[in-house]
């Protein structure tokens, strides 16, 4: 799969520019080589709820191939990123042809689908301090470099309230009193 995605297009993305967006037909596959992306949705009031993190070495976007349906969400890079796009039928020739590719991306979906089980039971039960302390957890666990002891990461207030699915002042306020806390 890493061999096709650097076979294919491999396009530079600004920080904060969309790749694709909600509603749009998906014609790719996505497989980061570098940087980040989110996933979001946007509800009928115009908030925002991050509902998907990648890394290099993560696909994204195949879900919505897969059910062939249009995209549920959109994406965009939190980072300068390098993405690369397979076509959805290079894609389909892969996941026909080979049983660990298919394989590979049935654990992706059941994955994806524990993921959002989690963040609904979250977003539901959980106080505002522990699903700050979670999402920054989430944050460390997804983007920390291997070797390194400290981790550092520049995300903005209000994408970091789109992880927690509260407001940017809710956030701000909850971080003081982390900070005051001296929990970071």
């Amino acid at each position: 799969m890493k061999e096709l995605a650097g076979s294919n297009i491999i396009q530079q993305y600004k920080k904060k520019q969309r790749i694709y967006a909600e509603g749009q037909q998906p014609h790719n596959l996505f497989y980061i080589i570098s940087g980040k992306v989110r996933t979001y949705k946007i509800n009928d009031y115009g908030k925002e709820l991050t509902v998907g993190l990648f890394a290099a070495g993560d696909f994204f976007g195949y879900q919505s191939l897969l059910e062939n349906t249009i995209y549920q969400e959109s994406a965009e890079t939190l980072e300068e990123s390098e993405v690369s796009s397979i076509g959805r039928t290079d894609f389909e020739k892969l996941i026909y042809k080979n049983k660990d590719v298919a394989h590979k991306f049935i654990r992706l979906l059941a994955h994806h689908v524990h993921e959002k089980e989690e963040q609904l039971l979250s977003l539901a039960y959980n106080s505002l301090r522990k699903r700050v302390a979670e999402a920054i957890l989430t944050l460390l666990n997804k983007y920390k470099e291997e070797g390194k002891e400290i981790f550092s990461m520049h995300i903005s207030r209000e994408d970091l309230a789109h992880i927690v699915g509260t407001t940017t002042e809710s956030l701000i306020r909850t971080l003081s009193e982390f900070k005051n806390e001296n929990i970071i």
